[in-house]
């Protein structure tokens, strides 16, 4: 069973598309503080930011388990919506 979705899964015809007029995925949004980079901990800081950054855009912050601190920097991988 595993060996045949593998192989309709490698076929270009088994693979759906997304439709038309789907959402496309926003860009991730990195945050960096002016001055002293954040640190790992400062998450919640970060966070503020970040929905304030979105808010001016007049959107709203999307978290996702998949944002992550990165070299004094946050990302949030959804962006805004």
């Amino acid at each position: 069973m595993a060996a045949a979705l593998t192989l309709c899964l490698a076929a270009s015809g088994c693979v759906r598309t997304a439709p038309e007029g789907a959402a496309v995925a926003a860009a991730p949004l990195t945050v960096t503080r002016e001055g002293t980079p954040y640190a790992n901990w400062e998450g919640a800081a970060a966070r503020k930011q970040a929905e304030a950054e979105c808010a001016a855009l007049g959107r709203t912050l999307r978290p996702s388990i998949y944002d992550r601190y990165q070299a004094g920097s946050w990302v949030y991988v959804e962006g805004c919506a």
